[in-house]
């Protein structure tokens, strides 16, 4: 496994070229594009080709763009405006390099049922996945371990995933809401390796699942989170690509990009280097 920087780190502290600049500059040769610092970048006039050249100069490789958001649940214009965003960020996907979009369940979605929830979403998330297919492009699927998203457990998320049965869609596993919605570690065990995409790795205090804010998501290694275990997991499993970095807390929001960026590389090394899969 290797590091990757994850643009929310730095959310409003840096454009999408400097994070790019200073991540290279700080180790990393992998990068997650933020969705908003990516459309900010192109509506300040940019190309995507300006954007591949960049990456390129820089000799770091985008991962994934993070993320569409309420996949589920949506009817009508409201799911043809998803569908067309999802062809909008499969094109810049494809033509920086990048093979990964990330995509998050309903934050609305009207029952909380669990099979509701499953056939509702795998049913929007078939209809995308041929969409991103048109691009040669993967959807991960990232469950949240916070109250309000209707896909917070590992195993709803991979129960959706397994009924979608596409080869380019998968999972996003993210340490801090593995924890934060009650996942254990061993739950990975139940998915194989080339059905997880992308992980993200943050920390948290030691609180009851579905309790945590997402502003108490800091650096790894400073919470209580399961990490290690995870990380061994995810490798026993095959995993062996990108741990992008993404943290929340409010003082590393605030910090200066040039003071944080390195800091992210050097927690994230650390955790891979603690877990033995770096």
């Amino acid at each position: 496994m290797f590091p990757c920087y994850n643009m929310a780190t730095t959310m409003s502290g840096a454009t999408l070229e400097e994070d790019i600049i200073l991540a290279a500059g700080a180790g990393f040769r992998h990068i997650e594009l933020r969705k908003e610092k990516l459309l900010n970048y192109l509506q300040r006039g940019h190309s995507t080709e300006e954007l591949k050249r960049l990456l390129e100069e820089k000799n770091i490789k985008p991962v994934c763009i993070n993320a569409l958001s309420d996949v589920g649940f949506n009817k009508g214009q409201a799911r043809l405006t998803v569908q067309e965003l999802c062809h909008m960020l499969c094109y810049v996907g494809r033509s920086v390099g990048c093979p990964d979009l990330e995509v998050i369940a309903s934050f609305r979605a009207p029952t909380d049922d669990y099979e509701t929830v499953a056939a509702e979403t795998a049913d929007a998330l078939t209809a995308l996945g041929k969409i991103a297919a048109e691009y040669h492009m993967r959807l991960a699927l990232e469950y949240m371990g916070v109250p309000k998203c209707s896909v917070r457990t590992f195993a709803h998320a991979l129960d959706i995933v397994n009924r979608v049965g596409r080869d380019n869609v998968g999972l996003l596993s993210d340490t801090w809401h593995h924890f934060a919605g009650g996942s254990k570690p061993e739950d990975i065990l139940n998915a194989r390796g080339d059905q997880i995409f992308v992980v993200h790795v943050g920390d948290a205090p030691d609180k009851a699942p579905l309790t945590l804010r997402r502003s108490e998501c800091v650096f790894p290694g400073d919470g209580a989170a399961p990490i290690a275990e995870m990380l061994r997991a995810l490798r026993q499993i095959g995993y062996d690509g990108a741990v992008s970095v993404e943290v929340f807390d409010e003082a590393v929001q605030a910090m200066r990009p040039e003071e944080c960026i390195p800091l992210a590389y050097q927690k994230t090394a650390a955790a891979l280097k603690a877990a033995g899969v770096g």
